[in-house]
């Protein structure tokens, strides 16, 4: 079997050559192999009709008569090419209008679409931004995607190795700010960062090891934008402005204002109403005809004011206004009072919350016989004192535990 006869065919993969030189009356020629009704036959350079040969079992090929001494015969044998599948071209070019139904994913799904606006789809067919799957973009809006996921995390970013920059954020090619992390000796930072040489933003979690976690202001001062630094503000940056303020502060812990010792917390605001009532030692049931009251409580201090009328209605015994919504502290603190308006008594009222009661004994200044001002003598306030409807107005301030 001899070589090829002119010029290497090209291209190689499609089609196989077997030159034969003939003996005196030879008819059969063994190929390499070939595909039935594949190939072409040619004696002494001259195409062989079908009728001239038998090519049938793959292999053989016999002449119908038989070739004289030193004839050459060469069967070309073609492999059948398939152009659903294109393997090995170095460059594919169509010139006409190509159309596509999709990157096939092993053959049971569309893993990729573009579409008539050169968007690039992936597990979704069409544009839509609440249907799962992903977007980017083309024409007038690329550089733009979409990420939507079902039920689950649709974007995940994870640094290695070093802390630093996670995601950045530009402006015409300059970067404005950063979402980073940077590593404390137990746990790892989240950052959010501006520009260099401003505050950022860090959640930071406890080094420690505990379950704490704080919001602080960072300086940043070198190259990259979370790192390094040189130490956390403090006493630099307000919240807000006069005219650029938030709305509510909803907090469960305190708020230390003037400082950061124990006495500069305020841990509790509270405002409300509340019902006072007029109770004598002696019993009895007061007709009221007003019975209002508010309250403002401020860490431990009480600011209450009371507007009550009442008629004694056969009372007797001590008046007191009770109820009040806080007891006063134990020990010695025993509250201010200020009448702004009496009615309906004979002498001058004076007031006191007694220590830990949640109450105000009302006493006069003036008895029936003289001026007293000590409040822990004989001047408790009777049904005597009394016309019969009377009017108080009056504010306390005191301290509770």
């Amino acid at each position: 079997m001899s070589g090829y006869l002119g010029n290497q065919p090209v291209p190689q993969a499609t089609q196989t050559r077997d030159a034969f030189t003939a003996t005196a009356g030879q008819t059969s020629f063994a190929t390499r192999g070939y595909t039935p009704n594949f190939l072409d036959v040619f004696l002494n350079g001259v195409k062989l009709a079908a009728a001239d040969y038998t090519a049938t079992n793959g292999s053989d090929v016999v002449l119908a008569s038989g070739a004289v001494v030193n004839d050459i015969l060469e069967v070309v044998a073609y492999t059948a090419f398939d152009t659903a599948n294109v393997t090995g071209a170095t460059n594919f070019t169509v010139t006409g209008a190509f159309t596509s139904q999709g990157i096939d994913d092993n053959g049971n799904a569309t893993a990729l679409t573009i579409d008539s606006s050169e968007n690039i789809l992936a597990g979704k067919t069409s544009s839509a931004f609440n249907t799962a799957g992903f977007e980017l973009f083309g024409n007038a809006d690329k550089g733009k995607f979409w990420a939507t996921r079902d039920g689950g995390v649709a974007a995940a970013f994870n640094r290695k190795s070093s802390e630093g920059d996670v995601a950045l954020f530009a402006k015409d090619g300059t970067t404005v700010g950063s979402v980073g992390v940077e590593v404390g000796s137990g746990t790892n930072h989240l950052v959010i960062s501006t520009p260099q040489n401003a505050g950022n933003l860090v959640f930071k979690g406890n080094d420690t090891g505990g379950t704490e976690t704080r919001l602080a202001i960072v300086n940043v001062t070198g190259s990259e934008a979370v790192r390094p630094y040189n130490s956390y503000s403090d006493n630099k940056y307000d919240l807000g402005s006069s005219s650029r303020r938030f709305k509510d502060l909803y907090l469960s812990g305190g708020v230390y204002l003037g400082g950061t010792g124990a006495a500069n917390k305020l841990s509790d605001v509270e405002t409300g109403t509340w019902t006072p009532t007029v109770v004598f030692s002696g019993g009895g049931s007061p007709i009221y005809a007003r019975q209002l009251a508010t309250y403002t409580k401020i860490g431990r201090f009480v600011f209450c004011d009371i507007a009550i009328i009442f008629q004694k209605n056969n009372c007797s015994g001590n008046l007191s206004i009770e109820n009040f919504p806080f007891s006063n502290t134990s020990g010695n603190d025993r509250g201010c009072v200020t009448f702004g308006y009496f009615q309906g008594l004979n002498g001058i009222p004076i007031g006191m919350i007694g220590s830990g009661n949640a109450k105000c004994d009302i006493r006069t200044a003036l008895n029936s016989t003289s001026y007293n001002d000590d409040l822990n003598g004989n001047a408790h306030i009777t049904n005597g004192f009394l016309d019969a409807e009377t009017n108080f107005h009056f504010s306390i301030t005191y301290k509770t535990n």
